[in-house]
């Protein structure tokens, strides 16, 4: 193995920072959309892209396991997730690790866009807070489905802080290429309606639910399992 020179290797250093910062100013600022039923809104543009990532922030009147029950609960999306055609789980890799399925309606003449996802949840409970994260994979165990548009880039997150043991501050961030050209129209609607109706759709579902994750809560809540643990994923 050859031994590059220092003036080569200082070379090579400032090649790639400046490649690393070039790639990094194809995102814009994070913008405000709007304050709606007490959800923010921001969206952040990226160049090339139709759709920008967006996210939504909130606080919530429920406790943060509670709401990571509900947010668990895959089979239930449909309930109260914005935009939600069907929702299922496929596989449970482990208690936290888990693959599903999610098609969202999407207007006309658009078509359906469904998604594969690989969920893994880290707790950390001496800093209050959990992290849904949530990518677009590939699995057997969903054939792809005539006439919906299957996306294989998407990625985003719930997170969830504790402010108190009832209640909870919540984002939600969707980064998302929807496989294909869509109207800008769609794009602002997408950007502006789910995370507002996700998130305000949440706060009812964790209201309905109550009473419903006994043993979920007696699993993960540390105020009714001393030995809840904590789980950061590698």
């Amino acid at each position: 193995m050859r031994v590059l020179s220092g003036s080569f290797s200082k070379l090579l250093i400032m090649m790639v920072f400046f490649l690393s910062m070039g790639s990094i100013a194809q995102a814009g600022p994070w913008e405000h959309v709007k304050t709606e039923r007490g959800v923010k809104v921001y969206q952040q543009q990226s160049e090339g892209r139709d759709l920008p990532i967006f996210k939504g922030e909130s606080v919530i009147e429920a406790n943060i396991y509670a709401l990571l029950a509900v947010i668990s609960d895959f089979d239930r999306h449909k309930e109260w997730m914005h935009g939600c055609h069907t929702a299922r789980l496929l596989k449970r890799v482990d208690e936290l690790h888990l693959l599903s399925y999610n098609r969202t309606d999407a207007p006309w003449p658009v078509d359906d866009r469904d998604v594969v996802l690989e969920s893994r949840v880290s707790i950390q409970a001496e800093k209050h807070t959990v992290q849904i994260n949530f990518q677009a994979t590939r699995s057997p165990l969903q054939p792809e489905v005539e006439g919906v548009v299957r996306m294989t880039r998407l990625k985003g997150y719930y997170r969830l802080k504790a402010l108190s043991s009832t209640r909870t501050h919540v984002m939600y961030q969707v980064d998302a290429d929807p496989a294909g050209a869509i109207p800008t129209w769609v794009a602002e609607m997408i950007v502006s309606d789910m995370p507002v109706n996700t998130l305000n759709n949440l706060r009812e579902q964790v209201g309905k639910a109550k009473g419903q994750y006994g043993a979920f809560l007696k699993r993960w809540d540390p105020t009714q399992n001393p030995e809840a643990p904590n789980v950061v994923p590698d």
